[in-house]
């Protein structure tokens, strides 16, 4: 029994062995197991009994199928092509290692979706058999996937991939490449001679395609044919015969033929057929070419007196000959020649070389012929996809296999060649996850396991598996990537017995009677395994507790059934352990069975129904209600075993019952109003409870004490109407009242009613009114309220309040409040609201269209106010109609027919209009004035003009010709202004007065357009214009004002090495030089053609004028092209004009190069920067090799190591690398070979590296002149290249290693200028581009004599020489390209990142929008700011220190000997600048941005800067023609201690300077007539004045220097009085963008934050103003202004938050009124509503108001200060999007400024309308969320 642990003891539970673990061999183990008692009886000997165990090992499914010969079979797989489907190919075996089913093996074919399948697989034997015929010429072989499936519950899958390849049969004849062959020789032809090779092909293979020529046997031999070659000689003299006719024969080596004509025409020795160019052209072209394209371009000319030519492609026989058609010909009448073209797509894999036969035939009585031939070469391109041999494939791992188990192996065919047809496989990503537990081989496709799976966790896997070709595609829609082609892989997990079974109990109890019988199923219990199949299949067995085996178990389903007879007396309680076991693994579980004794009868109650009350709210709890009796009819039964229980709602709650007595209690005090009734059950159960129960129904009713007070059935909110005027009597309302105590028995629910008074008690009679309670009465019984008087009138009093009592019989009274209102009757007639009527409409406004609005006024409501307008006099012809809004009391009046002013009638209307309700109406007249409208456009007579010719240099100002237009309307409508039609004259050459006179006014050119139609515009002055036009036709004469020019772009080349004097070629085919003149005829040619004199006894070239219009040049001498490349000869050309036309044009002769130099082994550093590690395919350069030829054919290969992520191309040698190549240092060798000279190893080394988005945007930059990118790089000999003197200059005047400067981006731009982009990297961060660019500004001129080149622009800006008209401002933003930018230079090759910089017409500061936090490459939140996005674009969630709406720190300290260096301000063309400081020094410079070098005469001038002088502000600013100074007035002293603040505001020319916005400026507004009358005087605070000359906006790209200057650097600043200050500065804003002042690019004796101030912020350690406040420090005090949403002295209080439902608001009355110059406002708000007032203040007139609201979804101020109503809206932004937002209202004086959610860009606005500075807000009336008066109800809704 090795392998099983004995019995044990008792039990005979037979088990496997747990230490060692047995290894089971073998398919069953046969066990003798004796049974031995222990004698206890006292017996001579133990006894024991023996039996045979049988115990069968189960197979587990841990093998897959195998294919063992799979190797085998991929080599010799063969089948021969033609056969009939079913023929035998192969037999496949597999095995399995498992036993039974699960080793037993089906077989099958993987193949990809909807494709045919070629072969077809016995799934019991394996044989392979046809599935169709095949045919070797149409494909060769078939890749085939074979699997083998075991028949598990959970199978594993084997495959095998072969190759079936289809062998030949003799099955194609030869096909000549021609239908037929023609040739013509001359009679004097030699014998011997080979004329014409006819060629034929076999489609078969081998021997079988072998082809021999012959020619049939007709005598004389004139002609032979060579048996091998196909040549076609002359065998005899053929000169008596005109014409031979042969039949040529192709066999094969099968003995398949097939024949072809061939005809020979013998022709006169003088007569000579067409003769070719060439005897043969040659082209290469791809497969890809499109339709239509030409290939090649051919000729043939005769020699014959007609010189035409006739062309035809001869039918070809196979593919290579251009059968089917792939190409076609045209002729070309221009030049006689012919044009090959593709006729149909091509295909390599198909066909890769044609020869085309092309005949060209003369014109003559006998025409002769001649053949060329073109050889057509395809080259292949990555058209093919690398197809997956199925579309899904599956397969199996085994749960436990360890990580790196071989899995499966996918497999993709690519018919392209070479790299193109080099596949790699990937695994691609999903949203599933399951590829990151597999990895797969890039070449060989094989998948492998990355971990080691549970079957329970996860039972299946799909991946998506990816195979990519080589190159990037040829196929359209692929964007220059690769291939591919996407298949699925699903990958079953096979269980493995790793999980134990479960009960899902670890304990059962159950009842089973006595007599219950034999077989009965107790219970079935069941355990849970989580493995599946043979692995999960549980027995069952009792192990223990079965006394006398009364029972028993179904072994498979768990069901324990009766066995043996129960007895109740022998044994009452079973306890049963039982075992599941899934052949490992096992569990336990106990079952307990009682045997329950039979009991026959359930006890009886005395009667079925029992009664009793109780009454409500009775104290003593117990208390007794009534007592049930049962009995139990059981013979001998134990009456006193009975127990009672009670069952129902209120059972053990309310209610108990005594279990012995059945006495029922009321145990809580009971409410009838609660519950009148209770209804329950009693149970009474014999034996204790534990036997038989019977039952009986108890009720028990409540008893009634008054405890209610009446309550009215309407509360709260009883409401009742009645009629105005109505009599004593009439019925107004019921107020009924309810009573909860019993109404059916007693006086508690019996109520009366009385009216107690009103509401108000100190209504008493006012005015002869009586009091409101005297108005009404009440029925006493009923509640009915009806009119007790007299005297209702709606007008007086619209609604009463009654306090009426209703009393229940036991005297308590309840009361309610009835409202009621009096409903209106028309008494009352409408009325206008305006006394006078006047309106003004255009004659052109379209029906329907709004005249104006009135509006009418009735005191009456509801119905009789709704007011009904009409028109009903002055409108005979009913021009106009009104329309009624009866609820708003108002109409439109509206046209209803078209108006015209040019009708006298029409000019003026007396409308009379009236307004009337259901009874009543008024009249208004009304006076509508109609204005004309522009309808009628100028009219020119003539409407066309021709004018004599005139010639072409006619002088600049010389009219031509005067047109005038009329036009039949009047005034403004028929001034009128001309113009000249831009498409007519789209250069400008005239102009035309506003007389109508059209002049010369630019030189004209009649080359350029012989004739000019000018379209003259009359243009009127209405609105909208009205435009007439006119045409003059002006033709012009020649002037002979243009020199002769060659005719073609002309490139001659003369090799070198070759002997002189040779002509030179200008083309392929002529050798003279022709020249055009673009003048007429009369001023061309004929044409003569000379040098200067200095060149005419030149040894190199000679001119020779050929006196016919043409001249030849001629090379006099040998050449070397290593000395010189190109000879530049300048030519002088005349024309025949009168007088002539000389021009000089320079030819340039190229020295054609030949290999007479040996290449050398050379160095090449390749420097690659992988924009965040992306980096697509990209051509790297060119391999150095040097060589002073540069025309050689060289070829480059890999020498030793193939790099992984590089492609070499062998004919060009440039270099490719793959996409995404990690980053790191490559280093290879290439091998260069020419043919001629020795070979070289040249040596390439690769630097990739990443380049972050943060190293792009701290980037500096450079803008060079007259140089490119390569002149950059390249190291001109042994000298350092530029590139190299840059990164040293960086390098020494930043003070880093030369490692850490990278200059990355080098991009040509226009005008021979190069853009170079640099970061530097100053651990732990990167340099910010100010310090570089401030340093390099200030060392410009020593930095362009050390690299010797001119530096136009440090930071390069493309504002200046762009036109931004119009526009808000400029500035220049970077685009950053995924393409990169490969500058390749020699030894060198740079790829840059594509970075391009671009000129933005907008004014930046103002119109920035607020994007998603992602849309940006770094974080828009300063010092650590979180972004966050909303609906509106990001915000930022700041520290507490940082107060700006993107935590920008607001302050920075100097300290009287520093600066700080921070991003230039650009300002817009109209700008704002803003700042803020303290100080008590008086002079100082707080801030300037301007030169930093000695400026150039081309330099920009531009500068501003802010001076203290003797505490007085002092501007400098100049915007680049001059310097205006404004200083204030010498009073002013702003060296106090105290903050100021400083504006400076300019509109391109007028500049003004403001001190602390004039705030103590004084103000005087007094009421004039019909306006406020404003007078100020801002002398004090503010000064004004304009820039000189004519530049109008600043140019300043410098880095801003702020608290002073550096003056470490050599400039010295003339433009400066002080260089630096001492105190804080805070606020710098301009155009609406706060700066951030924290980290500064470079600094000195400064720091962030204001110490002198800061100070008075912390108490104790404590911020001042609590950790929600914003502290406003001064000079040893403090302001807090607290964060939206909170209040309080230190901001400790959380501001109240305010729902409003669209008609509330919130009132408020502050202490001290408001300052009259100055409003904020802020607030949080959250709306949905598109309007709705957020806030509204007045003037305690009602005169003058602001209010700030929301307008159809956007911010807006609407105000008016005394002078008119004015509005401010912030556009872009909604605030009805249920969000957040924080809005703030800033004013000071007139000038509004709005910021929502911190400001900033299109979240600022700022605006200054009227001329009233003043507003006295009434403290008294601040009213939140609605308008005042609230009349018109916009109240806030959220």
């Amino acid at each position: 029994m090795r392998g099983f642990d004995s019995p044990a003891h008792k039990k005979g539970l037979i088990r496997l062995r747990s230490s060692p673990p047995p290894r089971l061999q073998g398919v069953e183990y046969v066990l003798n197991v004796t049974a031995t008692d222990d004698n206890a009886s006292g017996g001579p000997q133990a006894l024991a009994s023996t039996a045979q165990v049988i115990v069968g090992v189960d197979d587990v499914n841990n093998n897959k199928p195998v294919f063992e010969k799979c190797q085998q079979y991929r080599e010799s797989t063969a089948v021969l092509e033609s056969q009939p489907a079913g023929t035998f190919v192969l037999q496949v075996h597999a095995v399995d290692a498992d036993e039974g089913s699960n080793g037993k093996v089906t077989y099958g074919f993987m193949h990809k979706d909807s494709t045919v399948p070629a072969f077809s697989i016995h799934p019991d034997t394996g044989v392979i058999v046809t599935a169709r015929k095949f045919d070797r010429e149409r494909q060769r072989e078939y890749a085939v996937t074979v699997t083998a499936t075991d028949q598990a519950v959970d199978p594993l899958i084997g495959i095998c991939q072969l190759n079936i390849l289809i062998l030949d049969q003799n099955d194609n004849s030869p096909k000549f490449e021609n239908i037929r062959y023609e040739y013509f020789l001359r009679e004097d032809t030699m014998i011997g001679t080979s004329f014409l090779r006819v060629a034929a092909h076999d489609d078969d293979f081998g021997t079988n395609a072998a082809v021999t020529y012959s020619m049939s046997n007709e005598l004389p031999e004139y002609l032979r044919v060579n048996p091998l070659t196909g040549w076609v000689y002359v065998n005899q003299p053929i000169s008596q015969r005109t014409f031979i006719t042969r039949e040529i024969v192709a066999t094969d080596g099968g003995n398949r033929s097939s024949s072809v004509e061939l005809s020979v025409t013998i022709t006169n020795v003088k007569n000579q057929p067409p003769q070719w160019e060439k005897d043969s052209y040659s082209v290469v072209i791809p497969e890809n070419t499109v339709r239509d394209t030409p290939v090649v371009t051919i000729k043939a000319t005769s020699p014959l007196g007609d010189p035409r030519v006739t062309y035809n492609l001869e039918d070809g026989m196979v593919p290579e000959t251009n059968m089917p058609v792939r190409f076609y010909l045209t002729p070309n009448r221009e030049d006689g020649s012919a044009s090959i073209l593709v006729a149909e797509p091509l295909d390599y894999e198909t066909t890769r070389n044609f020869m085309l036969r092309v005949r060209a035939q003369n014109v003559a009585a006998v025409p002769l012929a001649a053949f060329t031939t073109v050889y057509v070469n395809v080259t292949d391109v990555n058209d093919n996809v690398p197809f997956f041999t199925s579309s899904i494939y599956e397969a199996s791992v085994t749960e436990g296999a360890e990580a790196g188990t071989l899995v499966f192996q996918v497999l993709a065919n690519d018919l392209d060649l070479g790299q193109n047809g080099k596949i790699s496989y990937s695994l691609l990503e999903d949203r599933s996850g399951d590829f990151q537990y597999f990895r797969i081989d890039p070449e060989l496709g094989y998948i492998h396991s990355k971990t080691v799976f549970d079957r329970e966790t996860k039972s299946s896997y799909l991946l998506e598996v990816q195979s990519v070709d080589g190159y990037e595609s040829a196929r359209p829609g692929k964007h220059g990537q690769p291939n591919s082609d996407t298949a699925y892989v699903r990958i079953f997990i096979s269980d493995v017995n790793d999980n134990k079974p479960a009960f899902a109990q670890t304990a059962y109890d159950v009842d089973v009677d006595e007599d219950a019988d034999v077989g009965y199923a107790v219970l079935t219990v069941s355990a849970n395994d989580d493995d599946e199949g043979g692995n999960a299949k549980l027995r069952y067995q009792i192990t223990s507790g079965n006394t006398g085996g009364v029972f028993d178990v179904e072994p498979e389903v768990g069901t324990i059934f009766i066995a043996q007879p129960l007895d109740y007396e022998q044994n009452k309680k079973y306890k049963l352990h039982l075992l599941a076991s899934d052949g490992k693994w096992e569990d336990y579980t106990s079952v307990t069975v009682n045997v329950v004794n039979k009991n026959d009868e359930a006890p009886v109650f005395t009667v079925n129904e029992y009664y009793g009350s109780v009454t409500e709210e009775l104290d003593g709890s117990p208390v007794f209600v009534l007592q049930v009796t049962a009995s139990d009819p059981d013979k001998d039964a134990d009456q006193e075993a009975l127990r009672y229980s009670l069952h129902g709602q209120g059972a053990d709650s309310e209610f108990i019952i005594d279990e012995v007595t059945g006495k029922i209690y009321a145990q809580r005090t009971l409410d009838r109003e609660e519950r009148a009734v209770w209804r329950f059950v009693v149970l009474a159960t014999d034996e204790s409870g534990e036997g038989l129960t019977g039952f009986t129904d108890v009720i028990i009713n409540v008893w009634d004490i008054n405890d209610n007070i009446p309550v009215f059935t309407c509360a709260p909110s009883c409401h009742g109407d009645v009629a105005e005027n109505s009599p004593p009597g009439t019925l107004v309302m019921e107020m009924t009242a309810t009573d909860l105590d019993d109404s059916a028995v007693g006086q508690n629910a019996v109520l009366s009613y009385r009216i107690v008074g009103s509401l108000d008690a100190s209504n008493v009679e006012v005015g002869g009114l009586p009091t409101f309670s005297d108005m009404f009465s009440i029925n006493p019984t009923t509640g009915t309220i009806m009119v007790a008087m007299n005297g209702l009138d709606r007008e007086q009093v619209e609604s009463y309040l009654l306090v009426v009592e209703a009393r229940d019989g036991g005297g308590i009274p309840g009361t309610g409040t009835a409202t009621i209102q009096i409903k209106d009757v028309n008494d009352h007639a409408p009325r206008f609201t305006d006394h006078t009527c006047t309106a003004k409409v255009s004659e052109n406004a379209e029906p329907n269209s709004e005249v104006l609005e009135l509006t009418a006024e009735d005191r009456d409501t509801g119905e009789n106010a709704q007011l009904t307008f009409s028109v009903v006099a002055g409108d005979q012809e009913q021009k106009f109609y009104m329309v009624s809004h009866k609820q708003e009391k108002r109409g439109t009046l509206r046209i209803k027919k078209r108006l015209d002013y040019e009708r006298h009638n029409e000019q003026r209307f007396n409308l009379t209009l009236k307004v009337e309700d259901l009874d009543f109406s008024s009249l208004l007249h009304c006076v509508v004035e109609v204005e004309d409208y522009n309808d009628h456009a100028p009219v020119f007579i003539p409407h066309f003009l021709a004018l004599a010719p005139l010639p072409e240099d006619i002088s600049v100002g010389t009219s031509v010709a005067r047109m005038v237009a009329s036009d039949s309307d009047s005034g403004l409508n028929r001034e009128m202004i001309y113009s000249l039609l831009e498409e007519s004259d789209p250069e400008g050459l005239f102009i035309i007065d506003q007389s109508g006179l059209v002049s010369v006014a630019q030189p004209l050119d009649r080359e350029k357009m012989a004739q000019h139609q000018l379209v003259v515009v009359a243009t009127d002055h209405g609105s909208p214009s009205l435009t007439g036009s006119a045409t003059i036709q002006l033709p012009l004469l020649d002037v002979n004002d243009n020199g002769p020019e060659f005719e073609a772009v002309y490139s001659p080349v003369v090799f070198e090495n070759v002997a002189g004097p040779q002509a030179v070629r200008l083309n392929q085919t002529s050798t003279l030089i022709c020249a055009v003149d673009q003048d007429s005829l009369e001023n061309g040619p004929p044409f003569h053609f000379t040098v200067p004199a200095e060149y005419r006894h030149s040894n190199d070239f000679y001119l020779q004028d050929n006196l016919n219009g043409t001249a030849t040049l001629t090379a006099l001498r040998t050449f070397d092209r290593e000395r010189q490349k190109e000879f530049l000869i300048p030519i002088i050309m005349s024309d025949s004009g009168r007088p002539a036309k000389t021009v000089t044009s320079t030819m340039t002769v190229t020295i054609g190069d030949q290999n007479d130099h040996a290449h050398a082994a050379g160095e090449k550093n390749i420097f690659i920067n992988s924009h965040r590690g992306r980096m697509p395919t990209t051509v790297l350069g060119k391999v150095y090799s040097p060589d002073p030829d540069d025309w050689d054919n060289k070829t480059y290969v890999f020498e030793g190591h193939v790099p992984n992520y590089f492609i070499l191309n062998k004919r060009t040698g440039f270099l490719i690398i793959k996409e995404n190549a990690p980053p790191g240092t490559y280093q290879f060798q290439v091998r260069i070979a020419d043919g001629v000279w020795p070979d070289a190893v040249s040596t390439v080394t690769v630097h990739v590296r990443e380049l972050r988005d943060e190293a792009i945007y701290s980037s500096g930059s450079l803008r060079l002149a007259d140089i490119t990118a390569k002149d950059f790089i390249d190291r001109k000999g042994k000298q350092r290249s530029r590139y190299e003197l840059l990164v040293d200059f960086l390098s020494e005047m930043l003070s880093v290693p030369p490692d850490d400067v990278n200059i990355f981006s080098l991009m040509d731009v226009k005008d021979k200028r190069l853009d170079v982009r640099f970061a530097v990297f100053g651990p732990p961060l990167f340099l910010q581009p100010e310090k570089m660019h401030g340093y390099l500004a200030a060392h410009k001129q020593k930095l362009q004599s050390f690299m010797q080149t001119g530096v136009s622009q440090v930071r390069v800006d493309e504002c200046p020489s762009s036109e931004c008209p119009g526009a808000g401002g400029c500035h220049t933003v970077l685009n950053v390209r995924d393409t990169p930018t490969v500058v390749d230079c020699g030894t060198m090759s740079l790829v840059s990142v594509t970075v391009e910089s671009t000129a933005v017409c907008s004014c930046a500061g103002r119109e920035t929008s607020h994007q998603p936090c992602a849309s940006y490459p770094r974080n828009p939140c300063f010092n650590g700011g979180v972004c966050m996005d909303t609906q509106h674009g990001y915000r930022c969630q700041c520290p507490a220190q940082f107060e700006g709406p993107e935590c920008q720190q607001n302050k920075h300290s100097f300290h009287g000997n520093g600066y700080a260096w921070f991003p230039p301000m650009m300002p817009c063309f109209e700008s704002h600048v803003s700042l803020e400081f303290i100080t008590d020094v008086a002079d100082g410079l707080l801030l300037y941005s301007g030169p930093l070098a000695q400026l150039q005469a081309w330099d920009f001038e531009d500068f501003m800067a802010i001076e203290l002088v003797d505490g007085t502000p002092t501007l400098k600013i100049n915007h680049g023609s001059g310097t205006v100074v404004l200083q204030l007035p010498g009073n002013v002293n702003v060296a106090d201690r105290r903050w100021h603040r400083l504006d400076v505001r300019s509109n391109s020319k007028e500049v003004r300077f403001t001190l602390d916005r004039c705030a103590g400026a004084a103000v005087m507004e007094m009421e004039g007539v019909g306006s406020w009358l404003t007078t100020e005087d801002h002398s004090s605070c503010e000064v004004i004045g304009t820039t000189p000359n004519t530049n109008r906006h600043l140019n300043m790209s410098q880095v801003l220097q702020l608290g002073g200057v550096n003056e470490d650097i050599p400039y010295i600043y003339p433009q400066l009085q002080h260089k630096h200050f001492t105190g804080c500065i805070r606020n710098l804003i301009v155009d609406s963008k706060l700066y951030d002042l924290g980290s500064p690019a470079d600094s000195q004796s400064s720091s962030p934050g204001c110490i002198t101030t800061d100070s008075s912020c912390v108490n104790m350690g404590y911020p001042s103003c609590g950790h929600r406040g914003r502290c406003h420090g001064e000079w040893g005090s403090f302001s807090c202004q607290c964060v939206p949403g909170y209040t309080g002295h230190q901001c400790e209080e959380v501001a109240p938050e305010y729902s409003f439902d669209g008609h509330s608001h919130v009132h408020y009355q502050l202490a001290s009124l408001l300052p009259p110059r100055r409003t904020f406002v802020q607030v949080l708000v959250r709306t949905r509503k598109h309007s709705s007032t957020i806030i509204s203040l007045i003037s305690k007139e009602q005169n003058e108001y602001i209010r700030l609201e929301i307008f159809q979804g956007f911010l807006c101020v609407v105000y008016n200060l005394g002078d008119g109503d004015y509005n401010l809206t912030l556009p872009t932004y909604r605030l009805d999007n249920g969000e957040w937002h924080e809005v703030f209202l800033d004013r000071h004086d007139n000038e509004m400024t709005l910021r929502l959610d911190g400001g900033g860009g299109q979240r600022e606005v700022t605006g200054s309308r009227g001329r009233s500075k003043e507003i006295v807000i009434d403290p008294s009336v601040i009213i939140l969320g609605n308008t005042v008066p609230s009349g018109l109800n916009k109240s806030f809704q959220e």
